[in-house]
């Protein structure tokens, strides 16, 4: 009996005593643009949303640097790792990683110190705390452009990204940090110039323009972000637009046929001349060394063109074969693009083929059928293409 009641009353113990979700970092001492690891243990499992904030993160996101957040999950086995990017809070220290989960919940966190970032004293805490809201709203966010321009020959395409900020808080507003990138994809990584906000009282609201360069060759869809944060819910907002060389296939259907018809005759000509003259049989055309002035077949158009983008984009064979691996499923070797792009033997390139270099590539299709003015663009190999 005595033996079952000590039992009873250990379990509460135990309970009491469990760890519950921990948060560490790898370093405490950080600056701003250096990366930390955060180790999660013992939470639950779902989405955990980890964040870098000042003011010890009194106020939850109002204090932390949204834009740098990020996401891990934490599996059955209570273990989670992300890692974060140090930017500047947009309020001062004591600052903190924290973790939360995506779901709700109480957040956890640990210090950090970032060199570089003031401190607030107790009474600026206090103000910060007690002060009246600070909200800013985005709308009439639109992107402009597009017209004739060299992006319709694959070159870089311009745009004007609108956008009006209003304060719709109680406090005025002066010169929140804003954030602007484009790319392609839903984060974009090309970090724009933000123009100032400068102070907006109450009510009031001021439109800017934002002039967006997106480098050739301007292929398909692009994205541009935006993030007003020193508020207390930090304004983000997001506008598409997109880009296509619409002049690149009817310059194709000038070009090819006419190059094409010229090539054939003038070499199959000479070939056949050869041939007459000598009794032997048509061999078919070698290129020596992979070098071609003047591809006489559509196969080797492509070829040229493959190998000369894949040097404009400074791209190793190696990456090239990794990149059409995952595209088509098909296992691809750096020797194989070597080939493929050096007409030894030539390649019959389908569709398919061509769709996933001109993805893997980061050109139109129609870049890999105009034939390259002088055959191919002899030059290096990027370091470590063979």
């Amino acid at each position: 009996m005595s033996a079952l009641l000590a039992g009873v009353l250990a379990v509460p113990a135990l309970v009491l005593g469990a760890p519950g979700p921990t948060v560490e970092v790898d370093r405490t001492e950080v600056r701003v643009g250096e990366t930390v690891t955060v180790d999660l243990a013992a939470w639950p499992a779902g989405n955990v949303l980890i964040e870098l904030c000042g003011n010890g993160a009194e106020r939850g996101s109002a204090d932390c640097a949204v834009a740098a957040a990020a996401t891990t999950h934490v599996g059955a086995e209570g273990r989670g790792t992300a890692m974060v990017t140090i930017v500047k809070p947009p309020i001062g220290c004591p600052c903190v990683i924290s973790a939360q989960p995506v779901a709700g919940g109480r957040a956890r966190t640990v210090p950090v110190k970032i060199a570089g970032v003031p401190t607030l004293t107790a009474a600026q805490r206090r103000t910060a705390s007690a002060g009246p809201a600070l909200d800013l709203t985005v709308s009439g966010v639109g992107v402009t452009g597009g017209g004739p321009s060299a992006a319709w020959l694959g070159g870089p395409a311009e745009r004007t990204v609108a956008f009006t900020v209003r304060n719709t808080g109680k406090a005025p507003v002066t010169d929140p940090p804003l954030t602007l990138a484009a790319g392609r994809g839903a984060e974009p990584t090309g970090i724009l110039d933000a123009p100032e906000i400068g102070t907006l009282a109450p009510g009031e609201e001021r439109t800017f323009e934002v002039e967006v360069k997106l480098p050739g060759p301007a292929f398909g869809r692009y994205t541009v972000v935006g993030e007003l944060t020193g508020i207390d819910r930090p304004a983000r907002f997001t506008a598409h637009t997109s880009s296509y060389p619409w002049a690149l296939p009817l310059l194709l259907a000038l070009a090819v046929p006419a190059t094409v018809v010229r090539e054939l005759t003038r070499k199959g000509g000479r070939r056949r001349a050869v041939a007459s003259h000598t009794g032997t049989a048509l061999m078919p055309l070698v290129r020596p060394g992979g070098a071609m002035h003047g591809p006489a077949t559509m196969n080797e158009v492509v070829a040229a063109n493959i190998g000369q983008w894949r040097r404009v984009r400074n791209l190793p064979r190696t990456a090239l074969a990794e990149s059409l691996t995952a595209l088509t499923g098909t296992p691809w070797t750096a020797d194989q693009i070597e080939r493929a792009e050096t007409c030894t033997p030539p390649r019959r390139f389908d569709a398919d083929e061509l769709f996933a270099f001109s993805r893997a590539l980061d050109v139109p299709v129609p870049a890999l059928l105009i034939p390259p003015a002088g055959g191919t663009a002899d030059g290096g190999e990027p370091e470590g293409a063979k």
